[in-house]
């Protein structure tokens, strides 16, 4: 590896030639080492190991730094699409910076500037950011994500929106810290539009964890992408598990919470209505499911709280479950329901 390759890795990928003559570069060095391929010069001054097609390179490219989805990409943050399209932040005070096709352009405060790396936003700055520009439930799997991984604590997410659209702040009661993936956030954020019951974590009695369980009758157990065969065994003990604890269970995979959602509900709500009725019966869960309407360049917005709209159920299930609500109410308490753990949102949508 060239010397000017070795300096410019060590410092993150991406280094000012400023950055680079304090560590003893030479002018001559630096040329010859972009003549060779070893770096390359994405802009006037800067020097980097990235390809062309990284989103790095093509931020520094165009003046500025990544952030929102973008930047948070590697981070592996619970996002469905690897490669977001990309944003850049550009300080507000910035007076040279070139448009790229494709490149959304963020203008920042100068304070903003001073965090993180030379090639990406803070990650703080960066999901607040991505909070405008995705979808509703992908927001709540990035603040899951961020909560999961020990980026924000759970009572640090209304002081991390202030400032944001006054909606935004509502979002709070949606996370849960307690998912493990994104396919368990969005899977459960889906089922409380809905108006289900959903619980995250539920602890079986053998010490393994339900990844959710709907309307306390449904355990669903969610597959990522890759096929684990040391795990075959334990997962299809912990379906059992399931089962001897009371409940029906249903194994979803990435692909079926992605492109086949229709295809699941109607599997949960098939398996609902066997689990209270018998095969025969038939789910009554027949409220649609809300849909975020677009406005603006926002993806969503939160109404405020007010009456809360439930899906029609049969009035034999109907009257069970408020049965049931009422005692499991009076048992839990009000801390798990304040974790968001045993929750029933409604619609909350406008």
């Amino acid at each position: 590896m060239n010397g000017i390759q070795t300096l410019v890795a060590e410092g993150g990928g991406i280094l000012h030639k400023r950055q680079l003559v304090a560590l003893g570069a030479r002018d001559r060095q630096l040329t010859w080492a972009v003549r060779r391929g070893y770096v390359r010069r994405p802009r006037r001054g800067w020097y980097t190991t990235f390809a062309p097609s990284d989103p790095r390179y093509i931020a520094v490219r165009a003046g500025g730094r990544l952030t929102g989805l973008s930047a948070l990409a590697l981070l592996d943050a619970w996002q469905w699409d690897a490669r977001p399209p990309i944003t850049v932040s550009v300080p507000a005070n910035a007076s040279r910076f070139r448009r790229l096709k494709g490149v959304r352009v963020v203008w920042d405060d100068r304070e903003l500037s001073e965090r993180g790396s030379t090639s990406s936003v803070a990650p703080r700055d960066a999901l607040r950011e991505a909070l405008l520009e995705t979808t509703f439930e992908q927001a709540v799997s990035l603040l899951d994500w961020a909560v999961n991984c020990g980026l924000l604590d759970h009572d640090d997410i209304p002081a991390f929106v202030a400032g944001l659209p006054a909606d935004i702040a509502r979002i709070e009661a949606w996370v849960d810290g307690n998912s493990d993936s994104i396919l368990e956030s969005v899977v459960r954020t889906r089922l409380l539009q809905r108006g289900h019951d959903v619980r995250s974590q539920e602890v079986l009695p053998n010490g393994q964890r339900i990844d959710l369980v709907v309307d306390g009758a449904i355990g669903l157990e969610l597959d990522g992408k890759t096929f684990h065969a040391e795990t075959f065994e334990s997962d299809r003990r912990k379906d059992l598990e399931i089962v001897l604890s009371g409940r029906s269970t249903l194994r979803l995979s990435y692909t079926m919470v992605r492109d086949d959602w229709e295809r699941v509900l109607a599997a949960i709500d098939a398996a609902l209505g066997n689990h209270r009725q018998g095969p025969t019966g038939r789910v009554g869960n027949s409220g649609s499911w809300p849909r975020v309407p677009r406005r603006g360049t926002r993806l969503w917005r939160l109404r405020p709280p007010g009456r809360r709209l439930q899906p029609e159920l049969p009035a034999g299930v109907a009257a069970a479950e408020g049965a049931a609500g009422a005692a499991g109410a009076a048992g839990r308490g009000g801390t798990a329901a304040r974790r968001g753990r045993h929750r029933r949102l409604g619609t909350i949508f406008g």
